[in-house]
């Protein structure tokens, strides 16, 4: 007896449609050329939608450079724990075009990062 697994058809956008991204990416450059660099992505949708540009950095100063610049406000940023990396993620805008920031070097380690705060008012 065969045994066949048929897969959908992948769509994989042409280049000109991650444009959009390139172009936010210029602008950034342009605007804010003197900030840290990171690990620089851009994310085509498979099946249509917009593409979207993340920007990786290594640490958690670069991310909170990048978060004023793209004003993103602190109440939008996440803090995401995994048992090897914790780390910052937020979502700003930029020509239309989202821009993911991740900072990395996060100094908690898993435990504290998961743990409930108390607040106090």
């Amino acid at each position: 007896m065969n045994e066949h697994t048929t897969y959908s058809a992948r769509r994989n956008p042409p280049l000109s449609e991650q444009s959009p991204a390139v172009e936010a990416l210029v602008t950034l450059v342009e605007m804010f050329g003197s900030l840290p660099g990171g690990y620089i992505m851009i994310h085509s949708q498979r099946y249509g939608g917009p593409v979207k540009l993340d920007l990786q950095l290594d640490a958690p100063q670069d991310f909170e450079q990048w978060r004023t610049c793209l004003r993103i406000a602190p109440a939008d940023v996440a803090l995401e724990a995994s048992p090897g990396y914790t780390w910052l993620s937020a979502t700003g805008r930029c020509r239309g075009v989202d821009v993911e920031i991740t900072g990395f070097g996060v100094p908690l380690t898993y435990q504290q990062a998961t743990t409930p705060q108390a607040v106090t008012a």
